[in-house]
């Protein structure tokens, strides 16, 4: 699983715009197909199609398709995402991922608007003032490294679609957000130990602040969320050790981790020796 923008920022073909934390402003472009990829969203986001398609799925099942010329908020969460490529051609896409800091800044700044139900639809129209604003931006900041004006333009991006024809939809929706429904700590926990996350997204996802998902999570398993992860992951890389021909980097994948350094480190810590020596000395047991 891919945590974005994080994995982003390391990847060679994508081209950083605008970069100020977690949030950005980034061009993908790509000529091979990436089918069921899950990724994490560490901030919400607006993608827009330049050329190809795009098919998300939400950890909820809710399925959409976006087209060229459109554009589709992603709020802050587990998504599966395959890029659907023309013949002969590239997927193409511009990515503004914003922060809290953006997400505050902008609806501080809004008027209050009726009280209207959340939408269904996460698509908004590529206007001409939308179109503008892009080329605009690309013109001034493409390979000008002039990232102190990341946030700025970002708050002025999303006022631009709170002016579209589903602005005021996708503030509602935005506004809902600050009150995300609660989730099953120890059901969602169960699913999803073996994703590469933090205690913070984690706490978001379950629709709680960090500490009444601390304080939730000890009252249900009797231990902190991070020595409850660590036993989880360990347990899975143990038990995959043992039962599949894999690597020790694909093992690393398998068990939440992203830096294979840091799990062979917390895996001697807990068993004693590296993850190769237990696949070894596992195998060299069963021929015992």
């Amino acid at each position: 699983m891919k945590v974005v923008p994080q994995a982003f920022y390391q990847h060679p073909q994508i081209e950083k715009i605008l970069v100020d934390g977690l949030s950005c402003v980034i061009l993908k472009s790509v000529a091979q197909t990436d089918l069921q990829n899950q990724r994490y969203l560490s901030a919400h986001a607006f993608t827009l199609v330049t050329n190809g398609s795009l098919r998300i799925e939400s950890f909820e099942g809710d399925l959409r398709v976006v087209h060229k010329n459109q554009l589709i908020f992603l709020p802050k969460g587990l998504y599966m995402v395959s890029d659907i490529i023309p013949k002969n051609e590239t997927f193409d896409a511009i990515v503004f991922f914003f922060d809290e800091e953006v997400t505050n800044t902008f609806l501080n700044g809004l008027p209050s608007y009726e009280n209207r139900e959340e939408s269904d639809s996460a698509i908004i129209d590529y206007n001409e003032d939308l179109r503008l604003f892009v080329d605009t931006l690309l013109t001034l900041y493409q390979g000008k490294k002039r990232h102190q004006f990341t946030k700025a333009k970002l708050v002025e991006f999303l006022h631009l679609i709170a002016l579209s024809e589903q602005g005021k939809d996708f503030v509602a929706q935005l506004r809902s957000l600050k009150k995300k429904e609660r989730k099953s700590i120890r059901t969602f926990m169960e699913e999803h130990f073996d994703k590469p996350l933090g205690i913070e997204d984690y706490a978001y996802l379950t629709g709680r602040s960090i500490s009444t998902f601390q304080r939730d999570f000890k009252r249900r398993f009797q231990m902190s969320p991070k020595k409850w992860l660590i036993h989880k992951r360990m347990e899975r890389a143990a038990q995959l050790l043992q039962e599949q021909q894999m690597s020790v980097s694909e093992i690393t994948h398998e068990a939440g981790y992203e830096n294979t350094s840091h799990f062979i480190k917390a895996f001697r810590k807990k068993f004693g020796i590296s993850p190769k020596q237990f696949q070894l000395q596992h195998r060299k047991n069963m021929l015992i």
